[in-house]
């Protein structure tokens, strides 16, 4: 594509000497002097007609079309419709705007998610004053600057010292920021500039125009398919084809027999390396089989944009991964394979006085975020170590050994237990503790913190459905942003339940008050994962992406880690009531009948299909015949109690 369109543009962005539609065509698009180009991006939905049947090729294009163009083009946007959890899509959304906060910028507008996404993918930054301007025509500059980062997102990177100079007549016109871009785009070919040499980097873009770019761009990305495969050596910023290929089979084995090669790549798309990470560069299913299908009906874990993987392995079409534990398969598609030499950075824990912080990486951004303390700092952690896990308790050092095995308490305990805090005490950290004093978030100046006065409603549904109040009120300050969220304060919903992708403000559902959102939350947690029965239960604890509420509650990997943080960072600053309060187990087979005595001459009260449930062991016990069998605190809410064989479970390592 790329060749075929430089033969016969001699300009980009330069205006064009054929802009006349034919009077009487089919549509305002037919003759068009860029109609193949256009139409080539209808087809992939990157560019759509109007209602009343015009493509107006010679619309000017605003920072909010150019958005959306860029975040399809390079096959950005999370697949929310694939989750099959009631609120996924909310959680999903949560994640995105978690790092997208513009004034003008509305949930309720078409373009939210695009450019929350491209926010995500270090695409955009907008203006000083946190705002984005969506509805201002996108010069050019602009969109130079809007599909570098794009393709950085992508895995395109060029190192701007090794490209040429620019040289259009105005490049002093070229505002600092976006030379390097202009400059990157010109030497990928992208941009030409106009005909007399200049760029005129502050004039506005036409859809053709347009086309042309997110075309050419693409063609980096997502070059012309051809059956060679090349085995690679990779450096820092680049990977050097040492050897081309007919299969991936021949160029896999060649490159694990030769020391110097570390890659298999097709069309500039690494497939395959010896050592390194996947990132996910789309909403991602993993699979149980690299057949990348399952049976009907059986769940696929998921996972957001810009989630780190375990590499384990990779065929041409699929990829190896681990998470959080569990073993499965991606298509290459949704994945970016970086061999450890082209890393810039990666998810690593460490201590913090005797607490333990989780620095998360962004390989889009290359830039690091972190949630703040999350629990304690393993015994073994030494200050100014980086430690790297990925399950959050199977701790390595920088080498790959294994440093010690430490689970979070909160991250672990069952939540059908009972915190040992009243009311008021959850109001006083609420209060105490709220971080938006004199500060204006959604139109408001908060001078008062809004949850105070929750701490009730907590409590009475700890006690109507066995939720522990503690995690019911961290749960709530994770999803509502401590009750200050546009979704929290106009419909007192402080969990978001009903706000999806595309329309997450006007579906999200609506409450009377506060008490009302807490009770229908807790209602729907008690009924969907609390209890063995329950359609997405997979342990009453908050988890991970292995085990756990998380699995199917949130497709953030560390949604559990980030409340079970808030249930750390409240029982501290409450006096530590509740922190290792009991002795966790887990189960270590399945399925697991757990009874209401210690004998197998009694029926099971229920059964745990899934291995690794964390239970709360309440006393051991010996039956008639010597062995051990464990009392613990019931799955089933129906009884108080229950008994299992202790052969069948083990002391969980917990971070003291």
């Amino acid at each position: 594509m790329k060749k075929l369109l430089l033969g016969f543009l001699v300009v980009l962005l330069a205006l064009s000497a054929f802009t006349q539609e034919t009077a009487k065509a089919a549509d305002d698009l037919t003759g068009h002097a860029y109609e193949g180009e256009i139409r080539e991006l209808m087809e992939l939905g990157v560019i759509k007609g109007y209602k009343d049947g015009t493509i107006r090729p010679n619309r000017e294009v605003t920072r909010a079309e150019f958005a959306k163009m860029v975040v399809q083009s390079f096959e950005l946007g999370a697949d929310a419709e694939s989750a099959s959890v009631e609120n996924a899509g909310f959680a999903a959304a949560a994640t995105a705007t978690a790092t997208m906060d513009f004034k003008d910028v509305l949930p309720e507008k078409w373009y939210y998610n695009d450019i929350a996404t491209a926010v995500d993918a270090g695409i955009i930054k907008g203006y000083p004053n946190n705002i984005f301007k969506p509805n201002e025509l996108i010069n050019r500059e602009q969109m130079a600057t809007m599909v570098s980062r794009a393709l950085t997102a992508k895995g395109i990177v060029i190192n701007v010292s090794e490209t040429p100079a620019l040289n259009f007549t105005d490049t002093s016109t070229i505002r600092n920021e976006h030379k390097d871009n202009v400059r990157i785009l010109s030497h990928l070919e992208i941009i030409t500039g106009n005909k007399d040499n200049t760029f005129r980097p502050k004039d506005s873009s036409e859809r053709w125009m347009v086309a042309l770019v997110m075309l050419r761009a693409r063609d980096e990305v997502f070059p012309p398919q051809n059956l060679e495969f090349q085995a690679s050596t990779v450096a820092a910023d680049k990977t050097t084809v040492v050897k081309h290929f007919d299969t991936f089979a021949q160029a896999k084995e060649y490159a694990q027999k030769n020391a110097k090669v570390q890659a298999v790549e097709r069309s500039n798309q690494i497939l395959w390396m010896k050592q390194g990470i996947a990132s996910t560069n789309a909403f991602t299913e993993i699979y149980p089989t690299d057949s990348l299908k399952a049976a009907s009906g059986t769940f696929r874990p998921y996972v957001p944009a810009n989630t780190e993987l375990k590499f384990l392995d990779a065929t041409a079409t699929t990829v190896k991964v681990e998470l959080a534990g569990e073993v499965g398969y991606v298509s290459s598609k949704v994945v970016r394979l970086i061999p450890e030499l082209m890393q810039k950075g990666q998810s690593y824990y460490e201590a913090s006085g005797s607490n333990m912080v989780h620095k998360i990486f962004n390989h889009a951004t290359s830039s690091y975020a972190s949630t703040g303390v999350i629990g304690k700092a393993p015994k073994e952690f030494v200050s100014g170590m980086k430690y790297y896990s990925w399950d959050g308790a199977t701790f390595t050092n920088a080498s790959g050994a294994k440093v010690v095995e430490s689970h979070q308490y909160f991250n672990m305990l069952p939540l059908q237990s009972a915190t040992n805090y009243t009311a008021a005490e959850l109001d006083k950290y609420l209060q105490d503790k709220f971080p938006y004093y004199n500060q204006t978030l959604n139109g408001k100046k908060w001078t008062a913190s809004p949850l105070v006065g929750t701490g009730k409603f907590f409590k009475e549904m700890e006690k109507t459905y066995k939720i522990n109040a503690l995690y019911l009120m961290s749960h709530a300050i994770h999803e509502s942003g401590w009750g200050v969220s546009k979704i929290a304060q106009d419909k007192h919903n402080l969990f978001g339940y009903g706000a999806v992708d595309g329309d997450a403000y006007n579906r999200a559902y609506s409450y009377a008050d506060f008490r009302e959102s807490i009770e229908d939350a807790a209602t729907r947690i008690n009924k969907g994962y609390q209890v063995p029965t329950g359609s997405y239960y997979n342990g009453s604890i908050l988890g991970n992406k292995g085990i756990g509420m998380n699995v199917r509650y949130a497709s953030d990997a560390f949604w559990g880690e980030k409340i079970a943080g808030h249930m750390f960072r409240a029982d501290a600053h409450l006096g530590n009531k509740d922190l290792n309060k009991h002795e966790l187990g887990y189960t270590t087979t399945a399925p697991l009948n757990f009874r209401k005595d210690a004998s197998t001459n009694f029926a099971s009260i229920y059964t745990l299909k899934t291995a690794g449930v964390p239970v709360i062991i309440n006393n051991e016990t010996k039956a008639s015949n010597g062995a051990l069998w464990y009392e613990v605190a019931s799955e089933d809410k129906a009884f108080t109690k229950a008994y299992v064989h202790g052969s069948y479970i083990k002391m969980l390592p917990l971070a003291q």
